[in-house]
């Protein structure tokens, strides 16, 4: 978790650095165990999200210049390894999968807006995850917190209709 370290050579001898606490969540439940799917950094997940929603608006627009297209392809390159850098093996081999290809090759202006929206859509499933996780793990903490049970199968269905029986 946070903690105190020593600050750096470059600054103030008796101050400290704090830092902050990390969260990594387990995303879904792999059949194996071998093969979780954790997200070691959802802030950064956050952040990247945002930044390939803002660059798919900036990509449908009508023309793009050479330029542009390839300033938005360095830039989701660089966004892949970020998410990369983020994720289990499991989830790293999936975006892989999805992506199929590696850095290199100027895509066409079409071809990048595909690229786009495949990485936007699996992030956007990603951070559902992530919340989704993170929603339950609240609900979990405040009924251990109330001193509830955790619901069970049966609860979760709700109430049984007994009008029906005679």
């Amino acid at each position: 978790m946070g903690g105190m370290e020593p600050a750096d050579p470059g600054g103030q001898p008796d101050a400290e650095v704090v830092t902050p606490p990390r969260l990594a969540v387990i995303v879904g439940r792999a059949a194996d165990a071998s093969h979780v799917c954790r997200v070691d950094a959802p802030d950064r997940v956050l952040r990247i999200w945002a930044m390939l929603a803002s660059a798919n608006a900036e990509l449908h627009q009508a023309s793009l210049r050479p330029e542009v297209v390839a300033r938005l392809q360095r830039q989701l390159d660089v966004l892949i390894a970020e998410l990369e850098q983020s994720l289990s093996p499991a989830l790293v081999g999936e975006l892989h999968h999805l992506v199929g290809r590696m850095a290199g090759p100027e895509l066409t202006a079409d071809e990048l807006r595909v690229e786009y929206a495949t990485v936007l859509s699996w992030t956007i499933g990603l951070v559902i995850g992530i919340l989704s996780e993170l929603e339950m793990a609240s609900a979990r903490t405040a009924r251990a917190a109330s001193g509830l049970r955790p619901a069970t199968a049966t609860a979760a269905r709700g109430p049984r209709d007994v009008s029906s029986r005679a």
